[in-house]
Formats: structure tokens, C-alpha cells, sequence
């Protein structure tokens, strides 16, 4: 069963298009809960192999809302040893 994923407007202002976040997803090798906040960092890969950041949260019914998605700083590379 395929997970629902809604998108805050944001997510897609670094031009990362809706597929490649969901294929990062599918696809992480990294992920990380925030600090003092319910939103999770994963590194996963586009359908182009460049590794991504994709931002988002979970919600209770499973639901991820994605907020944030880009490729990927150095410092996720670091802490996901990719």
C-alpha cells in the first residue's frame, strides 16, 4: 500500500519535483528526527541518483506532509556516510 504524501507549497521551491521526493523517500539511506520538533531530515536519491534532503512530517494516520526538499548539504552527506 502506497503511503499518502501531501505538500506544502514550499517543498518545491528549490525545483525538486514531486517524483524525485517520492522516489527519495522510497529510496533513503538516512534519517533523522529534529531536535525539540516532530519534523524528520531523509537523504534519499532522486530517480537521477543525486542524493536529496527531503523534510517532512508524519502523521498519526501515517500521512507524510513534506515541507522542505533539496539536494542535499554536506552535513546530511557527513551524518548519512554517503
Amino acid at each position: 500500500m502506497e503511503r499518502k504524501i501531501r505538500y506544502h507549497e514550499a517543498a518545491f521551491k528549490h525545483g525538486i519535483e514531486k517524483e524525485d521526493i517520492e522516489w527519495a523517500i522510497k529510496t533513503q539511506v538516512f534519517n533523522e528526527t529534529l531536535i525539540d520538533d516532530d519534523a524528520e531530515i531523509a537523504v534519499g536519491f532522486s530517480r537521477a541518483a543525486n542524493l536529496l534532503e527531503i523534510g517532512f512530517r508524519e502523521f498519526d494516520d501515517g500521512t507524510l506532509f513534506v515541507f522542505h526538499a533539496d539536494n542535499c548539504q554536506k552535513k546530511w552527506r557527513i551524518k548519512a556516510r554517503v
